[in-house]
């Protein structure tokens, strides 16, 4: 099993969704590798899963979710 950017497949970590894809999957960045994520959306913090890595992007699923609070929300 190949490793980039010190990640493999299977591998779980923490990853903030910071935008939304065109296809609808949530986006985000771990250790500087887009993450596209199914049923991630923008403003939540996930744990998620790696299950497929490239040398320019990784899929991952979810495998825990908190929507995180915004400036707004606490005014």
């Amino acid at each position: 099993m190949s490793t980039f950017h010190g990640l493999r497949e299977g591998d779980e970590a923490e990853l903030e969704i910071t935008q939304m894809a065109r296809d609808g999957r949530g986006l985000g960045r771990l250790n500087g590798l887009l993450v596209f994520v199914s049923g991630a959306s923008p403003g939540e913090k996930v744990m998620v899963r790696i299950v497929k890595l490239g040398v320019r992007h990784a899929e991952a699923e979810v495998i825990n979710s908190q929507r995180m609070a915004t400036a707004s929300a606490s005014a």
